[in-house]
């Protein structure tokens, strides 16, 4: 089946009651995990997208979870389509492939990731994943080594990547499991030599008028300004990748 043949992701939404956690807003939100798990075995469904991505634009795949899937929102106003009105904005001819599922894991990401990703022919795929992980008690190093394979798979393929960081909120102890997720992703950015950015909600996670009740997802108010800085971020990247052509 090809998830691409018309064109955006539609996420499937989880809830997620969120306690006393001090992770912050991190590259995504969370579904409602029902024990500690590594993964998953059955995936969440995905509804069939709806508009196909012009293959004289280059295409962006942003493979992610709740925050990219545009949890509580309407499609239109999800992140992956907020940074694409930026570039259009911008005069960049760039399509954005929304490839979030509310609840994914790391091993999710990369269970999916040749019929989510690879199958769209992406010039740059944009891997946020990783909240999730923390959230359901999956070790560090296991959450690590699926990022790893999911950078592999994209290098393999011959698919520029950007990774998302998390973003904890206040300090974070030396040795402390908040330590050992955040260092994950600077490390295997340098690793596997790809663009590195650090948060996507960044300031706002400390403004509660441009969060959801939860205080974890961003409202449409707060896509929009968490979606100018990524846009400007990726600008470059697209600049130089060459648009796909059948």
């Amino acid at each position: 089946m090809n998830l691409f043949a018309s064109g955006i992701l539609q996420a499937v939404k989880h809830s997620l009651v969120i306690g006393t956690l001090g992770l912050a807003a991190l590259v995504a939100a969370c579904g409602r995990p029902a024990a500690p798990a590594a993964a998953p075995e059955t995936l969440p469904s995905v509804a069939t997208p709806e508009v196909e991505a012009p293959r004289a634009a280059t295409v962006v795949v942003f493979l992610g979870d709740s925050l990219t899937a545009g949890y509580g929102l309407e499609p239109q106003q999800a992140l992956p389509q907020q940074v694409e009105a930026v570039w259009k904005a911008n005069g960049l001819d760039a399509v954005a492939i929304n490839a979030g599922v509310s609840g994914d894991t790391t091993a999710n990401g990369l269970a999916r990731f040749d019929w989510s990703v690879a199958e769209a022919k992406p010039d740059l795929v944009v891997i946020a994943l990783g909240a999730n992980d923390y959230l359901m008690g999956v070790p560090p190093d296991v959450a690590r080594a699926n990022l790893a394979a999911i950078l592999t798979r994209a290098k393999e393929a011959g698919m520029p990547a950007v990774l998302v960081g998390l973003a904890p909120r206040g300090d974070i102890q030396p040795g402390s499991r908040e330590a050992a997720y955040a260092a994950i992703y600077p490390d295997l950015a340098r690793e596997f030599g790809v663009p590195y950015y650090p948060s996507l909600l960044g300031d706002i996670s400390a403004d509660p008028t441009l969060l959801q009740a939860d205080g974890l997802h961003p409202t449409a108010e707060g896509v929009v300004l968490i979606a100018k800085p990524l846009a400007e971020f990726l600008a470059p990247r697209l600049k130089a990748s060459a648009p796909h052509t059948e």
